[in-house]
């Protein structure tokens, strides 16, 4: 048995969600009693007054660089671990290292391209040049991770396909995706006290050792065994996530019925036709049927639109509304791998409708296994509480019902092929919302 399916391991969960106080905190992670050493708990707590984040890095959080997105709710996270909290008790004082590596997002990554190779940045020099000079000043850490991420859509075409070599693969991907790979490891090869001293933004990789390094990583990522391995996952939760999209913005645009009555549409769509339950997306979903305003995302998405375009707009969209299981899957990955002993997710973005759509599920906390791989979030909103005060929950307590739930269960697991098929099926059907009385055309491809 899995830790997360342990009774006294949810308690914990539940127990760390509802905690304002250190102590709070405490009492929660020892009602497991020492029994799970491989998890970790970090939670952002109300009363801690601590930052997590040195000013090197939370000045990103405020105005005229708060281009910082984190993934959990506050600064004032507390971290729990067995072995932490022995240390703790052991000692009157406990240092530990935190990885606040920024990640980058495609658009920035794109700037930093032409900043190197000296080209013009055009209206956004004065957002980008104070913005860069700031993390070239502070040296800090930032990769590509999330940019990788973020272009998985464009070259998931060409990760199904074997690949002769690390050359060949890299030639089969986009010219300027190439160009932006080896400008961003030029960039993270500048000398930062070279800098500091100079403003002479002096890089130590040549462009060929740039160029290798960006060929051999691009490989890594996306066409290694194992990296072929993660993405293929995470594009099946993209694919899922696209396909919840799909049927919540057709139950919104279908009827003028109260928000309560589009969420039970909802949950039987979820359980009929997705076959897969994500807490944030439903949160989200109940927000846009109160307010379509509320997710500024999907606001523009009305009955009569042109329909050209749509669905990769909505294929963009679910990509945006992924990110943050990428982030948690960081969380784990990171904390091994990084120079710290805990990883805070966060990236550097100019995306405000990006930002905008992660505060809607803000996250507490979280608990993962080090061993497993696996982690759970600790919402900000207890689901069952929210639904509860909207007098939805009893349609969600059906959707988890034994009989429901085994029901669920009992189908085969979705696979990229059959999610794609639902995909188009009800792509089709909410054309037909949006524009009744025109032919409806082939669908356009969504990508995966």
């Amino acid at each position: 048995m899995k830790a997360f399916e342990h009774q006294d391991v949810q308690l914990c969960a539940y127990l760390l969600s509802e905690a304002k106080t250190p102590d709070d905190a405490l009492i929660a992670w020892s009602s497991m009693q020492a029994q799970y050493p491989d998890l970790v708990g970090i939670v952002c707590l109300d009363s801690y007054r601590r930052s997590a984040l040195p000013p090197s890095v939370k000045k990103y959080t405020n105005n005229p660089l708060n281009y910082l997105v984190p993934y959990f709710e506050s600064e004032h996270i507390y971290f729990l671990e067995d072995d932490l909290l022995r240390d703790m008790f052991s000692s009157n004082e406990v240092k530990f290292g935190v990885d606040y590596t920024l990640m980058l997002d495609t658009n920035i990554a794109s700037y930093i391209n032409k900043l190197v190779r000296g080209e013009s940045l055009g209206g956004m020099q004065n957002k980008i040049i104070p913005l860069i000079d700031e993390i070239l000043h502070d040296d800090l850490n930032f990769d590509t991770l999330f940019y990788m991420v973020e272009n998985v859509k464009n070259v998931i075409n060409l990760i199904g396909n074997e690949q002769s070599s690390t050359i060949s693969f890299w030639r089969s991907l986009d010219k300027d995706f190439r160009s932006n790979l080896v400008s961003l490891q030029i960039f993270r090869s500048i000398d930062c006290k070279e800098y500091k001293r100079t403003s002479n933004p002096k890089p130590i990789f040549t462009y060929r050792n740039a160029a290798r390094r960006a060929i051999n990583f691009a490989y890594d990522f996306y066409a290694s065994e194992i990296g072929k391995e993660h993405i293929l996952d995470f594009v099946l939760v993209q694919r899922l996530i696209l396909l919840q999209l799909i049927g919540m913005v057709k139950i919104q645009l279908s009827s003028n019925r109260s928000a309560r009555k589009k969420m039970a549409d909802y949950f039987d769509y979820i359980h009929e036709v997705v076959g897969a339950y994500f807490d944030r997306e439903s949160i989200i979903a109940h927000k846009y049927f109160l307010n379509r305003n509320s997710v500024g995302i999907l606001n523009k998405i009305q009955k009569g639109m042109p329909i050209s375009g749509l669905l990769k707009k909505l294929d963009n969209i679910a990509w945006d509304m992924a990110a943050p299981r990428f982030m948690e899957k960081l969380i784990i990955s990171m904390t091994e791998a990084s120079d710290g002993r805990y990883f805070i997710p966060m990236f550097v973005s100019f995306d405000n409708k990006l930002r905008e759509l992660l505060s809607l599920f803000p996250v507490k906390g979280a608990i993962f296994s080090k061993s497993e791989g696996e982690l759970i979030p600790l919402p900000k909103i207890n689901t069952m509480d929210y639904f509860q005060s909207h007098g939805c929950g009893d349609y969600l307590e059906h959707l988890f019902s034994d009989s429901v739930k085994t029901e669920r269960m009992s189908r085969p697991k979705p696979t990229r092929l059959s999610v794609h098929s639902c995909i188009k099926r009800e792509y089709r059907a909410l054309r037909e919302v949006i524009s009744p009385d025109k032919k409806i055309q082939p669908t356009q491809k969504a990508r995966g």
